[in-house]
């Protein structure tokens, strides 16, 4: 799967709340981090202006339909 693809996906945390939707993927030599989400995250998307809000890539629990974050 393409890393490309990921962005638009539902971003849902372990008991079901949406977060948003994935708008940025952040990475370090090649490596994804993190990912930023919801209107936060469409505004890094956007401006390239980065915000706080982002979640760990180690959070994730399963990439398919959505993505899963504990």
């Amino acid at each position: 799967m393409k890393l490309s693809a990921l962005i638009g996906l539902p971003v849902i945390d372990s008991t079901g709340t949406r977060l948003g939707r994935l708008e940025e993927l952040r990475a370090v030599d090649g490596v994804v981090t993190e990912l930023s989400y919801g209107p936060a995250g469409l505004f890094e998307r956007l401006t390239g202006r980065a915000q706080p809000l982002a979640i760990p890539w180690s959070r994730v629990v399963r990439v398919g339909d959505a993505i899963i974050v504990d």
